[in-house]
Order: C-alpha cells, then sequence, then structure tokens
C-alpha cells in the first residue's frame, strides 16, 4: 500500500512539472523579430552530402581483396617454411 502512495506522489510531482514547464513555453512573451520558443532546428544534411553505397561496398571489396593476398602470403610461406610459429611459456588454455 506504501508503493501506491510512493508511485501516485511521484506522478503528481511530474505532472506539476510538465504543467508549470508548458505554462512557461507558452506565456513565455514574443520578442520582436521571432518566436518565444524554437522548438524546432532547421535540418541540416551531413557536410560530405548523401554517402555513396556502392562506392563504400567496392572500397571495402578492395580491402579485403588486400587482406586475403596478405594471408594468401603468410600462408605460403608457412607451407614453403619460410616462417615458422614458436609458442614459449603460456598458460594452457582449457
Amino acid at each position: 500500500m506504501r508503493s501506491i502512495k510512493y508511485l501516485n506522489g511521484v506522478l503528481t510531482v511530474i505532472a506539476v512539472l510538465l504543467t508549470l514547464n508548458l505554462w512557461t513555453i507558452w506565456t513565455a512573451g514574443v520578442p520582436t523579430g521571432g518566436p518565444a520558443v524554437d522548438l524546432a532546428q532547421d535540418a541540416q544534411a551531413a557536410p560530405a552530402g548523401i554517402p555513396n553505397a556502392a562506392a563504400q561496398r567496392k572500397e571495402m571489396i578492395r580491402e579485403m581483396q588486400a587482406v586475403n593476398r596478405s594471408v594468401a602470403g603468410l600462408t605460403a610461406m608457412f607451407k614453403s617454411g619460410q616462417a615458422r610459429v614458436r609458442v614459449e611459456g603460456g598458460k594452457s588454455i582449457d
């Protein structure tokens, strides 16, 4: 029962604050040259404009192809024996 009284009290305080906020917005005097409260902002596009998804995908494909070439080179080095991996004194993974 106590939690319902607390909830009602909190909701009442919120309602009063919202009412005061609305009253403040409505009663603010209209200054010369513009509205009392500017509730909306002008929409602004990103500086670079609309992104080109096709160009982004082509760049991603080029980067993936470069990574694939690099991995293929490392794989060839491991297979030929030019590169080796040595693990020293690590903790076992269980």
